[in-house]
C-alpha cells in the first residue's frame, strides 16, 4: 500500500503545506522563547536613577510591560568600593530590581509568596528562613546564584544585568533575611573586587518587544510571499 491510494495529489500538497506552516510556528516560538523573550527582563544601567520605567506594551499576550528601546553601552570597571558595602543609592537601586525582577516569585518581602510563584516545582526562596537558601546566604553566595542561576529549578541566570546591578540586587535579597549570614570568605570577596575593577562590560542594544515582533513578522512574510498565514502580534483572546 502506498499513500497515493489513501491521498489525491491535492491532498497531499494540501498536508504538506498544513506541515510547512505548523513547522513555521514553531520556528517563531523557539526564536521568542530563546531570543526576545529574555532580552525583556534586562535591566539598562542608565544613570543612578534607581527609577525603572515600563510601559504598556502591545503584546499584552506575552508580557504585560514592553521596554523602550537603549543603545549599546560601554560600562567602565567598577571602583569595588562603591558596590562591596550597601549604601543607600546602591540600595534603592537593588529594591527597584528587586520589584521588577523578584518579587512576582519571591514576594515583595522576599517569602517565596509571590503569585508568580504558586505553580512552580520546586518553589521560591524564602529569603526570610536561612535553611531554605540553597547556595548559601553569604554575599558572595548571593552574586554567584544572580550570576548563574540554580540548575533544576526556575531560578534562571540574571547575567544580563549589569555587574553593579547584580550586587545591588545581592544586597537587597541578603537584607531580606534577618539572621546571621555568617562571615564571609575573605578570597571569594577579594575575587569579587578583582571582578568588578578588572574589566569592564559591553551591554548591547535593546529594543522593545513588539517592535522585535512586527520586525520578525516582516521577515516571516518576505520569505512565505505565496500567501501562508503570518504569525499575528496582536494580543490573544
Amino acid at each position: 500500500m502506498k499513500i497515493h491510494d489513501y491521498l489525491s495529489t491535492e491532498e497531499l500538497k494540501r498536508l504538506g503545506s498544513a506541515l510547512l506552516l505548523v513547522l513555521g510556528f514553531i520556528f517563531i516560538a523557539a526564536f521568542f522563547g530563546f531570543t526576545v523573550v529574555p532580552g525583556l527582563r534586562y535591566q539598562a544601567h542608565t544613570s543612578p536613577d534607581p527609577a525603572i520605567k515600563a510601559v504598556q506594551g502591545d503584546t499584552g499576550w506575552l508580557d504585560p510591560t514592553d521596554y523602550p528601546a537603549a543603545a549599546r553601552q560601554v560600562i567602565p570597571p567598577i571602583d569595588p568600593r562603591t558596590v562591596m558595602t550597601p549604601n543607600p543609592a546602591l540600595m534603592a537601586r537593588g529594591q527597584a530590581l528587586y520589584a521588577q525582577s523578584c518579587a512576582t516569585c519571591h514576594g515583595a518581602d522576599g517569602k517565596g509568596d509571590g503569585p508568580g510563584g504558586a505553580g512552580i516545582t520546586p518553589k521560591p526562596r524564602n529569603f526570610a528562613v536561612k535553611g531554605t537558601w540553597k547556595n548559601g546566604t553569604r554575599l558572595e553566595d548571593i552574586y554567584k546564584t544572580l550570576d548563574e542561576g540554580i540548575k533544576g529549578s526556575s531560578m534562571a541566570s540574571y547575567s544580563y544585568l549589569s555587574k553593579k546591578d547584580r550586587m545591588a540586587l545581592a544586597h537587597v535579597v541578603q537584607s531580606l533575611g534577618s539572621f546571621d549570614h555568617g562571615a564571609s570568605d575573605p578570597k571569594a570577596l577579594a575575587n569579587l573586587e578583582k571582578l568588578f575593577a578588572s574589566a569592564g562590560e559591553v551591554i548591547p542594544n535593546r529594543i522593545p518587544v513588539s517592535r522585535a515582533i512586527d520586525l520578525l513578522c516582516r521577515e516571516y512574510t518576505e520569505a512565505h510571499p505565496g500567501g501562508a498565514a503570518k504569525p499575528s502580534a496582536s494580543p490573544l483572546p
